[in-house]
């Protein structure tokens, strides 16, 4: 059953991945930025206000150097030589107990004593470009208080223009996130609907159809790349099953039909002898059908990995060796001769009992259909990629464009079906070969001669780790 996600008032582009990576990603950019700008912040302007704090507290030291106790006459005649010294941006006022004022630069009634920051009433209140002061109010003994103030306007705009760019920055990076987030999310939407339409094409029986690539190595590209491969075994594991209910249907008929006929004649002629003789002939043709299911079975197994599970190390040189001192006898008997070089020492893993049977096989299919007095030859090897075994004989072998057809399924190259045989052994050699991990090919044995023969060629991946299965 296909499932339907829940319609949601959201557009589709705000669902994807791409929009929700690129908005976190944002999102965590923001956050860094309101962190830098805590931190420039409050360390800048609070290293500078340090600086003017510092300043005030050395200007009081200087104008009170008995501290609190110095009397306010002392204090006013420092007052008066700071001024007539350093008529700079330093602000001065000396008020009386009743708040009358003594000296200084500033007509402002003290605040109450620590440490303020002034806002000028109005423009130029305090001096001349000045609009903020930094200042500190100490309470003399006989209750007169002197301000010292610095100008903090500096302050003032390097805060506002910290607040700005701040603002300005965290615009831009969210702005920008945005963007890239809608641009992300564009570019993912059209590869999932790419995707999604190649899907339903395949789905309404176009099983040719495959997921397009955008050629950037992504990893679109490389989930695409995988699941075109599946779609590649689909596609041939469904031309084959089409192929294999009609050639089952030619092999299983012949031999019904032949039981059946056998069957009546047992029926009707009363000879005894002449009835376990069509029973035996009937046992026969039961067996046959059975070893065709058997035969099936087996390939089905083989092509779901099951056997993997039975895998070990396996001696190939004495696996081989057994093989052709077995079929030497055999091919001689048949007219051949099956030559064979293979060194010591050759091992792989996998399972014995498939490997015997792939390539009995093997040389079996060569003895049958290579002709009269063909030699037959058997050489393994051993290299970095692996380990190779190459099986060639001299007879007429395969025209490649018939290759194809003798590893399918019941792929037959005797459409007459006159030959003995199911067409099962090179598939099923060719099934074992890849649950082994093994490359399987087809070609001549010698190409451009009057007998090509044909060569089957199996390498072996280096170590004989199989894939899992």
């Amino acid at each position: 059953m296909t499932r339907r996600w829940p319609a949601s008032g959201q557009p589709a582009i705000l669902r994807t991945s791409g929009v929700r990576l690129a908005a976190l990603g944002a999102a965590v950019a923001a956050m860094g930025a309101v962190i830098v700008f805590v931190v420039i912040y409050y360390g800048t302007l609070g290293s500078l206000r340090q600086t003017l704090d510092a300043s005030v507290t050395n200007e009081i030291g200087e104008i009170l150097p008995q501290g609190p106790a110095t009397p306010p006459a002392v204090a006013a005649i420092a007052i008066r030589a700071a001024l007539a010294q350093r008529p700079s941006r330093i602000f001065y006022a000396l008020a009386g107990p009743n708040g009358a004022p003594l000296a200084g630069n500033l007509r402002l009634p003290p605040p109450a004593p620590g440490w303020h920051t002034l806002d000028a009433p109005e423009a130029d209140a305090f001096a001349q470009g000045v609009t903020e002061l930094r200042v500190l109010v100490v309470r003399l003994r006989d209750g007169a208080s002197l301000l010292v103030g610095v100008d903090g306007t500096m302050i003032r705009r390097l805060n506002d223009l910290i607040r700005r760019s701040f603002l300005i920055g965290f615009g831009l990076t969210l702005s920008l996130g945005i963007a890239a987030g809608i641009g992300f999310g564009r570019k993912a939407l059209a590869r999932v609907n790419a995707v999604s339409l190649a899907s339903r094409e395949i789905m309404a029986g176009d099983l040719s159809r495959r997921i397009p690539l955008a050629g950037t190595g992504d990893e679109f590209d490389r989930l695409a790349e995988t699941v075109n491969a599946m779609l590649d075994r689909m596609q041939h594991l469904m031309e084959n099953l089409g192929a294999v209910g009609n050639d089952i249907a030619h092999d299983l008929r012949s031999p019904l039909a032949r039981l059946r006929e056998t069957l009546e004649l047992a029926l009707r002629d009363p000879d005894p002898a002449a009835a376990g003789a069509a029973i035996a002939e009937a046992i026969a043709q039961v067996d046959g059908a059975l070893a065709l299911c058997g035969a099936i079975l087996r390939l089905a197994q083989i092509e779901t990995g099951a056997r993997r599970a039975s895998f070990s190390d396996i001696d190939l040189t004495d696996l081989l060796d057994r093989l052709v001192e077995t079929y030497e006898t055999v091919a001689e008997e048949a007219g051949h001769r099956l030559a064979a070089h293979v060194p010591r020492g050759l091992a792989i893993r996998g399972d014995a009992q498939l490997l015997n049977q792939m390539f009995a096989n093997l040389i079996e299919n060569a003895i049958t259909h290579a002709g009269s007095a063909a030699r037959i030859g058997l050489v393994a090897r051993a290299d970095p990629a692996g380990v190779t075994v190459r099986l060639t004989d001299d007879g007429p072998g395969i025209a490649p464009d018939r290759r194809g057809a003798a590893l399918r399924r019941f792929g037959r190259l005797d459409p007459a079906r006159h030959r003995p045989g199911y067409g099962l052994g090179l598939p099923l050699s060719a099934a074992i070969a890849d649950l082994h991990d093994a490359r399987f090919t087809l070609d001549a044995a010698a190409p451009g001669a009057d007998r090509p023969g044909l060569a089957v060629t199996l390498v072996f991946p280096a170590g004989g780790v199989p894939r899992p299965g």
